[in-house]
């Protein structure tokens, strides 16, 4: 099969995942939007795996050539000068949110699906590596190595985490404001300051979103019935396996029911993911006060994964998008203090600051879940970000 055939069926299922998320991905589906026989596809590329395959391998290469472009555009510019680096990575949404939409969702999910099942998407520690790469290399002009590759990759891991809300919400210009509070504070290495928007975070917050309780969910749930029961085991397998995972016979193994009684009140596959991220919309805030902290670690896990599957649902769906904008603003409410503790130490630190560092550290986690451990290189601590402080001090009262 030539290149420009395989970019048509690669081009094909990014705009799937795009338009349906990971639950539009199959094999029968890209041969239908190609036209071509589901037989034909087959024997081009081989399966589903081989299939995933491929995606990552062009993830990865386009990756490369964004990549290329942004070192060119960034090359003279001073990323040390927070007002400039803020500038950089505001933009780098803006472009990833509209210019390069289709593969910024497809990239999202697969990452999102890759901490579920990190052998089925062989390729994605690399395409992460090298995210990582690209601004420690773009920092080493202007920063000590040091400094350079803790702030570079706790750039990435920020994006990470940030960049599933911006495709959601990006066109909301309360949550713009909010998170150039929470870029300006990244940009400048986590410090606090005496202006800016950081000074305002707490309106900021405020005015982000209405509260997803005045919201009408897109599925109807009525409290203490079945059908309520059967999405909240939807839920728990999206929350810790992926969308991927969900069907009529997973969820009826786990719920400990037959096919058709799942099929009884959810039909379609689609309903089965409507009612799982209705249900997690209605769990996540109960989630966030029953378990304080990383002590749970697998609810932890989960709420962290649920977040992210949220907001990519919201930016397919606009009736998501309060939903997805009041779980940023609270999943880090319960670890806040611990982490405003560990973090000044050695110099005070704003509301906005802690945010950012919350935001981080779950594009971490998520990253490192997507290599296949905590074990791997990439890995960054609360530590390493208190030691970024300590050096952004250092350099300034030099």
């Amino acid at each position: 099969m030539t290149n420009s055939h395989v970019r048509q069926l690669i081009d094909a299922a990014r705009a799937r995942i795009a338009a349906e998320g990971m639950r539009g991905l199959s094999l029968r589906t890209i041969a239908q939007d190609v036209g071509i026989s589901l037989g034909s596809l087959s024997y081009r590329i081989g399966d589903k795996a081989a299939l995933l395959k491929q995606l990552l391998e062009r993830e990865h290469l386009d990756q490369q050539e964004s990549q290329a472009i942004w070192r060119q555009r960034v090359t003279a510019l001073n990323l040390a000068v927070p007002s400039v680096l803020a500038a950089v990575i505001t933009t780098w949404f803006e472009d990833a949110s509209q210019g390069r939409r289709v593969a910024a969702l497809a990239g999202c999910e697969l990452l999102l699906e890759a901490g579920a099942n990190p052998s089925g998407y062989p390729g994605m520690a690399a395409i992460l590596d090298a995210q990582d790469a690209f601004w420690r290399d773009a920092l080493l002009s202007h920063l000590p190595a040091e400094e350079a590759g803790i702030f570079g990759c706790a750039i990435a891991n920020y994006i990470r985490d940030e960049l599933p809300f911006s495709l959601a919400a990006g066109s909301n210009a309360d949550y713009r404001l909010l998170r150039a509070a929470t870029v300006e504070r990244l940009a400048s290495r986590l410090m606090a300051g005496e202006a800016g928007l950081s000074v305002h975070f707490s309106q900021l917050v405020a005015a982000s979103g209405s509260e997803s309780a005045e919201a009408p969910l897109p599925v109807d749930l009525p409290a203490g019935t079945k059908r309520a029961e059967v999405a909240a085991v939807i839920a728990s397998l999206i929350a810790e396996q992926g969308v991927a995972a969900v069907s009529h016979r997973a969820v009826a193994a786990r719920a400990g029911v037959s096919n058709s009684s799942v099929a009884h009140y959810f039909r379609t596959r689609t309903d089965l993911l409507d009612a799982g991220f209705g249900a997690l919309v209605m769990n996540m805030r109960d989630e966030l006060q029953e378990h304080a902290g990383p002590a749970r670690y697998q609810s932890w896990a989960a709420l962290m994964r649920s977040t992210h599957a949220i907001a990519l649902a919201a930016a397919r769906d606009p009736q998501l998008v309060p939903f997805a904008l009041d779980m940023r603003r609270r999943r880090a409410e319960n670890g806040r203090e611990a982490l405003r503790t560990a973090l000044s130490a050695d110099a005070p630190i704003d509301a906005a600051a802690v945010q950012s560092a919350a935001l981080i550290l779950v594009g971490n986690f998520l990253s490192m879940q997507a290599r296949g451990g905590f074990d791997r290189p990439g890995w960054l601590k609360i530590e390493d970000l208190a030691r970024l402080r300590r050096l952004s001090s250092i350099a300034e009262s030099a």
